[in-house]
């Protein structure tokens, strides 16, 4: 059967002829770790980048296997726009980029015009982003971990009534979220809060730096993490995103003063 298959993947995608990324992973599902490889590749008969993705249990059975082609990135009006307002990451200590970039195979956003340039940050240790077997949000580095104003601005809305969800669980919902208005066209989105936890309300004034509120695991997210980015109109879900540069980071070690982070790396903020 397997043999079958490669031969329908080598009639309809021809051979793979150029290896995009590739990504090793770790989630757990019901509290059984699922360990996961993830690349993305160029096949001679495909037009668009081409998904290859498995997984597999402690036991060695396969618990998934998929091979896609990755649909088009959004279209926008906003590819050469730079950032005006002076970003900073939104958290402090080194976390994780898990998707972030311009391109669909290092970003899964990338198909959705309000978060075409969107970023999903984490925390993770020796591959990792979490102890123990993940079946709750605690065990996750991240959640918890304080989360904090990227710009200057004033909060326009906040949602802070939805349950953070088990690990592993992903309803449709907005989860948590502040949106922050920087007075120049351009509006921060901070989702997947941890429910109580935003220190802001509508109206406030709040300055880079300033605690928000802390990671959680609410809305459309599987496991704990933030997501981030910056749009045209406060409008949750009906805007254009616009491309975010941050300043003074650290990006695996080295210094960055102005840039786009991008998926698999390790960055910091970096007091100025």
């Amino acid at each position: 059967q397997l043999t079958d298959f490669r031969k329908r993947v080598a009639d309809q995608l021809g051979e793979e002829i150029e290896i995009l990324t590739e990504i090793p992973h770790a989630v757990s599902r019901n509290g059984e770790i699922v360990y996961g490889y993830v690349r993305h590749s160029h096949f001679s008969k495909a037009d668009r980048p081409v998904y290859t993705g498995f997984s597999f249990d402690r036991r060695g059975a396969v618990y998934g296997f998929e091979v896609k082609v990755l649909p088009p990135e959004a279209p926008t009006e906003y590819s050469e726009h730079k950032t005006k307002t002076g970003l900073r990451l939104p958290f402090d200590d080194e976390w994780y980029v898990s998707w972030g970039g311009r391109t669909i195979d290092v970003n899964q956003h990338a198909i959705s015009p309000d978060q075409r340039f969107a970023y999903d940050f984490l925390v993770k240790k020796d591959g990792y982003t979490f102890e123990s077997d993940g079946s709750a949000n605690e065990d996750y580095y991240c959640f918890g971990r304080r989360i904090i104003a990227p710009g200057d601005g004033i909060v326009v809305a906040v949602v802070d009534t939805i349950q953070d969800n088990r690990p592993g669980d992903m309803p449709q919902s907005t989860g948590n979220t502040i949106i922050i208005d920087h007075r120049n066209g351009e509006y921060s989105v901070l989702a997947h809060l941890k429910l109580g936890s935003i220190a802001v309300k509508p109206g406030d004034e709040v300055t880079s730096g300033q605690s928000l509120a802390l990671c959680g695991n609410s809305g459309h997210s599987s496991e704990p993490h933030l997501h981030y980015h910056i749009q045209d109109t406060p409008v949750h879900y009906q805007a254009s995103g616009l491309p975010l540069q941050f300043q003074c980071y650290e990006a695996d070690g080295l210094e960055v003063k102005n840039g786009e982070p991008r998926s698999t790396q390790y960055v910091r903020h970096l007091k100025q």
